[in-house]
């Protein structure tokens, strides 16, 4: 890689005495300069030890590199670059005034006035007004840290969804093999992980397997709601995994690849979330646990083994007391942010940016704008029961999961481990030596378009893994499990636990997706259609049902963050009243009893539907006072919205070919009835809303 590059110039006077005029724009040398000037400055604030304004420049600096970057890059439209060049000259002139340097003089578009064309008159006013417009700044600025320190501030006040920025800085630990380290939220009184993972790859050598990532190894958390703020307990929680043999000192001849558990990481980080710690140059240690060298703190003599479920692991090692780290572990800094994924990259810049890798909430933040279109699909491998058959001793098991759609195809990388690497076509599951009841607790993420979803489903193939190498070339999958993503009548796999069936069979039969997917998926399936018939269906394509010949178990359990993808039979029928236009008047009905939160997931597609009704159903009345409740209805959920989070829910909605027949009640109408239902009529909401929503609020 290069560093050189070569820029475009105009020379003058060509010579001994030349002058070379850079090409690019005015801004971008005014930029340059400001920024090497700073450097010198900014490096004797801290020779000096002047904490304070050494980090207010760092800030500042980090933001004008970041915008020197776009404006660079050229891509900019030129109504936003003229935006950006206000701010930026507004900050470079904050950034002068705090450092005592010269105030530089602008006309009002930015451009440095120049004293050979401008008059003494002119330059003095435009002096005194720049002054004047960096005082003010400065008073904000002392206003807005006031308001920081006292922990009670506006901004946090007013924000609904929060992000937490994690800075990897180090990790250290005598493993000898190469590792994963999976970082993610966790309640410890509710033993459940609130986020996905973030994924750092490292290597045996001490250093992260992508060594451009040195240094650079953040995250961001986001999609934290006010609610997760008043946890009582939140933790950041590190799984090490080890990538490599069975055992740590076997040989070239054993089997190599293997995901092995070796140890967990646990910080208690309840007073960053709470905000009683805001530092984001301190670095925290976090202590590294060997899973087999974990005490319990109830029973002294009791080591907590391999096969301890990883929930109870966490929740041991932060009971315990103390901690044998013997110096290793992991080094993080930490900052909870105001604001989602788009405010926390525009107001904080200089931590997060396009390499950030972002770690998402394993649910809904408190808030869902229109146009926010999620379609998360989150699996854990919980445990299995698995018999030995004719082995002495349990299996090593190994699930491999992966999506495939109605005919067998695979679907490419689309199971996501953990955020800051592309996702993977086959995911597999740590290995835990000769176990019988493994308990994995492993959380992916699937990716998958919105309209593949309903041909998809998961396929899970079980295979022992043998230490010998060349045993373990022979062993073949021994059992395999499925699920389909959605149910036969268009709704999403419901979320919670599944109880799938392990099928065993012929090694080809279990990859015919033909073969299979007639076959009921879990126990509860299968109880369903053997209740009504009383017939067995052990026999059916050359498979058997563990339930009737062996006890081997396999559950998981499943999440779905979508926007798109319904759980609700109900608000399926609206969204897809077209297909099944004989049951509009039944589901415009059953609208008014699905759960607000359902809705509001839905907001847009439902407005859409009711609205599209009106238009294309207008000649006939029958559905016109149903979907006038329907409409009151949502307009209620939508004002109990905005009236708890004291913001306004703006539902986009553009309707320019309404026909007057559609139109038969006034407004004050609608007022009335939520004046009936006990709801106040806002006039303020509704008229905020208005402009947004021209058809709903005129109707």
């Amino acid at each position: 890689e290069t560093y050189i590059h070569l820029k475009e110039a105009i020379v003058k006077d060509r010579g001994q005495h030349e002058t070379v005029i850079p090409s690019e724009l005015p801004l971008g040398q005014e930029l340059t300069s400001t920024l090497r000037e700073w450097a010198v400055i900014w490096h004797k604030l801290y020779v000096d030890n002047k904490t304070t304004q050494f980090r207010h420049v760092q800030q500042l600096t980090y933001s004008l590199i970041e915008w020197r970057s776009q404006i660079l890059s050229g891509t900019l439209p030129k109504d936003e670059l003229a935006e950006l060049k206000k701010k930026v000259t507004a900050k470079i002139d904050y950034g002068n005034r705090i450092l005592g340097l010269d105030l530089v003089v602008r006309d009002d578009n930015g451009n440095i006035l120049d004293p050979d064309e401008t008059s003494t008159i002119s330059l003095f006013k435009s002096h005194e007004t720049a002054s004047k417009r960096i005082d003010e700044r400065i008073q904000e600025e002392k206003s807005l840290q006031q308001n920081l320190d006292l922990r009670g501030q506006p901004i946090f006040n007013t924000t609904h969804t929060y992000s937490l920025y994690v800075n990897f800085k180090n990790f250290v630990c005598n493993i000898g093999e190469d590792a994963e380290l999976l970082m993610s939220l966790y309640d410890p009184d509710l033993s459940k992980f609130i986020s996905e993972n973030y994924l750092v790859r490292w290597g045996s050598n001490g250093m992260p397997k992508e060594i451009e990532k040195l240094n650079n190894l953040q995250a961001v958390f986001t999609d934290l709601s006010s609610s997760d703020l008043i946890r009582p307990k939140i933790s950041l929680v590190c799984q090490i995994v080890r990538v490599g043999h069975m055992e740590l000192k076997d040989g070239k001849k054993h089997t190599c690849g293997l995901r092995r558990p070796f140890g967990v990481a646990v910080m208690d980080i309840t007073d960053i979330i709470h905000g009683k710690v805001d530092d984001e140059e301190k670095q925290h240690f976090i202590p590294f646990q060997q899973r087999q060298l974990i005490m319990s703190p109830l029973i002294t003599s009791h080591v907590i083994g391999e096969n301890e479920p990883l929930t109870s692991v966490f929740n041991k090692v932060i009971a315990a007391k103390e901690v044998n780290h013997k110096g290793q572990g992991l080094w993080v800094s930490l900052k909870l942010l105001p604001g989602d994924l788009a405010q926390v990259q525009k107001d904080f810049s200089h931590l997060v940016d396009r390499s950030t890798a972002v770690a998402r909430k394993m649910g809904f933040p408190e808030i869902i704008l229109p146009g926010d279109v999620r379609n998360d699909i989150y699996v854990t491998l919980i445990q299995g029961e698995f018999d030995k058959g004719k082995k002495k001793t349990p299996k090593n098991v190994e699930v491999t999961m992966s999506v495939h759609d109605e005919d067998g195809n695979l679907q490419e990388k689309a199971i996501h481990p953990g955020a800051g690497y592309e996702g993977v076509s086959e995911y597999k599951s740590v290995v835990y030596y000769q176990v019988k009841q493994p308990c994995w607790y492993e959380t992916v993420k699937v990716s998958i378009a919105i309209e593949e979803v309903s041909r998809c489903h998961l396929r899970f193939t079980f295979r022992h893994r043998s230490s010998q190498e060349s045993r373990d070339k022979s062993e073949r999958a021994f059992g395999m499990g499925f699920v389909k993503l959605m149910n036969a009548d268009g709704t999403t796999l419901r979320d919670g636990k599944h109880n799938l069936i392990v099928y065993k069979g012929d090694n080809k039969k279990m990859e015919d997706a033909k073969c299979y997917l007639t076959l009921p998926c879990t126990k509860t399936e299968v109880e369903e259609k053997e209740a009504p018939s009383g017939k067995n269906l052990h026999h059916l394509a050359n498979f058997t049902p563990t339930k009737d010949s062996t006890k081997d178990s396999f559950q998981i359990a499943t999440l779905i963050c979508s926007t798109k993808l319904t759980q609700n039979v109900d608000l399926l029928g609206l969204l897809n009243w077209r297909s099944n236009s004989q049951n509009i008047a039944h589901n415009l009905r059953k609208l008014m009893e699905v759960e607000g939160g359902e809705i509001v997931k839905f907001l847009q597609d439902t407005l859409d539907a009711l609205f599209n009704i009106m238009m294309e159903m207008s000649e006939n009345e029958t559905y016109d006072f149903l979907v006038f409740d329907a409409l009151v209805s949502l307009l209620l959920i939508a004002v109990c919205c905005s009236e708890s989070l004291e913001v306004p829910v703006p539902i986009h909605r553009s309707v320019t070919n309404i026909v007057p027949e559609v139109r038969p009640r006034p407004l004050p109408f609608l007022w009335l009835l939520l004046e009936v239902n006990g709801v106040p009529s806002r006039q303020h909401h509704w008229g905020e809303c208005s402009s947004a929503c021209p058809l709903s609020l005129n109707y």
